[in-house]
């Protein structure tokens, strides 16, 4: 084994607006804050698809970053890598390239991994067909891994269990690689360049990004934890923290401006 690494569109474009003054936010091509549907907030932009195979993944209420709101849970069978859960994102009408991303991330794991030696995967973008990925490690750090040049690379904080955090993962070509960088609530912990991060690759033709689920091909497939996930905005290049409202800034703002709707809840 390695050793790696609805909100309503029309109250998101309101809360830009009025976010505009504080922070230069980027606009994001797809954003889900998980009020009782997997739906984005833009029209015309795909919906997540469940990795249920258990049917045990659902909406239900948790305080993140201090306000009582819509989470979505995942949760599955770690010891088995087809019956994990998690969410999938189709990025094919998306994104102008790519090898050129960025996606943030509210989430929490609700444990340490139970079994995959401590790992816990976050992202995987070669259709779970590779080890290759995005991950907390064993240390509890984050950890970007690629297997073919065998190069690791860890973070220096440990992510907290439970708990919410805010997670930023950029990719950005860069003297023929990719420089992929990572922050942890705010700050740096990884960038490195590598050649595994491209949503263009043979084994992923539908340019898929995969959360939480971990392969299902290839070696050391059950790095897995349950969890639950309170946003995710995928942006179309690669950007800095400073360039993403805070989560429960949009939030509270919303709720002033009365256009969240009650939160359903709802298997999906």
């Amino acid at each position: 084994m390695r050793r790696p690494l609805a909100i309503l569109a029309l109250g998101f474009a309101l809360a830009g607006t009025a976010l505009a003054g504080t922070a230069l936010a980027a606009a994001p091509v797809a954003s889900y804050h998980f009020d009782g549907t997997l739906a984005a907030d833009q029209a015309g932009a795909p919906a997540l698809l469940a990795i249920d195979p258990l049917g045990q993944n659902g909406f239900e209420t948790a305080v993140v970053n201090g306000v009582s709101r819509s989470v979505y849970r995942w949760a599955g069978n770690g010891a088995d890598s087809l019956q994990q859960g998690g969410l999938t994102l189709d990025a094919s009408a998306l994104l102008t390239g790519f090898s050129s991303y960025s996606v943030a991330l509210t989430f929490e794991f609700a444990a340490t991994a139970p079994f995959g030696g401590g790992w816990r995967r976050i992202i995987d973008t070669e259709g779970r067909q590779s080890d290759n990925g995005f991950y907390v490690s064993p240390e509890l750090t984050l950890q970007t891994v690629q297997i073919e040049s065998n190069a690791l690379v860890n973070g220096s904080t440990v992510f907290t269990t439970p708990g919410f955090h805010d997670v930023l993962f950029s990719v950005a070509p860069e003297a023929g690689r990719q420089r992929v960088k990572a922050y942890l609530d705010g700050q740096l912990e990884i960038s490195t360049l590598t050649d595994t991060f491209t949503l263009a690759n043979a084994n992923n033709p539908h340019h898929l990004l995969t959360f939480f689920a971990d392969n299902t091909a290839a070696g050391a497939q059950l790095e897995y934890a349950n969890g639950r996930i309170a946003s995710l905005a995928l942006y179309d290049g690669a950007i800095t923290p400073s360039a993403v409202p805070e989560p429960q800034s949009v939030l509270l703002l919303l709720l002033g401006l009365g256009v969240i709707l009650p939160a359903v809840r709802r298997r999906c």
